[in-house]
């Protein structure tokens, strides 16, 4: 058996989602989520995987200690043995193939690195659909989405700001990218994304051709939009990581920020190899 840790913001989860089930896959396995995580933890509404047409099975806490050794934080902090069966991820987006030479395993990580579940791409992208319909605002949007050149913009500030690790991209950058895609499109139109549309409004003027994306009800209605466009520009963010990587458009073009994170002594890498890097 598999079990995946979930823990973080959407975009996380579906990282964690998706590496357990690229391994059960391979091996011919079961896997299971871990959600205990969110008895605690508050923030980014919490677990949110089950908006998705995902297969959802969650484990119990016997099979997490099974697997684990335990879940009690206080022995984590105590640095408590685990089991053999329990795996740390080593390196933030670093491929570890070694994940897949287990049967049984508690996976505890953020595993952003396409590479863990590249080979089911096309499964994927079905359980990230939503299970239910967009609200009647995004699907307004949605429409204009799919019969223009639509170029999703995302801007991620609100707890960003308030985390200097991570950094908040500055204009210059979406001015870069903008710029790039005007040279290898027609007639393209710029949809905008934030949790600060505000921000947006006052710093976007040198875009004529944009519509900001306002009045959607949740961050399912983002993504769907999202990840619908013909092309993306993203923000540093694993939401925005999966926007641009769900996107079906054979012919797509996802540009992202070079410089990620702020913090990142290692030279750690998210994009794909296929993206273009600004």
């Amino acid at each position: 058996m598999i079990i995946s840790k979930i823990s973080g913001g959407l975009g996380n989860q579906m990282f964690q989602y998706a590496i357990a089930k690229a391994i059960a896959i391979k091996n011919n396995n079961t896997f299971k989520l871990d959600i205990s995580a969110y008895e605690s933890y508050k923030l980014h509404n919490g677990y949110r995987l089950n908006i998705f047409s995902i297969e959802e099975s969650l484990a119990t806490k016997k099979e997490i200690i099974y697997l684990a050794g335990y879940t009690n934080r206080f022995l984590s902090k105590l640095k408590f043995p685990r089991k053999s069966t329990y795996y740390k991820e080593k390196e933030r987006t670093v491929y570890d193939n070694n994940v897949f030479s287990f049967f049984d395993i508690y996976l505890d990580g953020y595993w952003q690195n396409e590479n863990y579940f590249l080979p089911i791409r096309d499964s994927l992208v079905q359980d990230f659909l939503p299970k239910e319909e967009i609200s009647v605002t995004a699907n307004n949007y949605l429409n204009q989405i799919q019969s223009l050149v639509s170029v999703s913009i995302h801007v991620r500030r609100g707890d960003y700001l308030n985390n200097p690790q991570i950094g908040i991209l500055d204009i210059n950058y979406y001015k870069k990218a903008v710029n790039y895609l005007f040279k290898e499109l027609k007639e393209v139109k710029f949809f905008i994304f934030s949790d600060d549309i505000l921000w947006c409004k006052e710093n976007f003027g040198f875009i004529d051709n944009k519509i900001f994306v306002e009045n959607t009800e949740t961050e399912l209605d983002d993504l769907m939009l999202m990840r619908s466009c013909k092309h993306n520009i993203l923000a540093n963010s694993s939401f925005s990581w999966w926007a641009g990587w769900l996107n079906e458009n054979s012919n797509k073009l996802v540009i992202a920020p070079k410089k990620w994170m702020v913090d990142n002594p290692n030279n750690y890498k998210w994009s794909s190899d296929t993206w273009t890097e600004i």
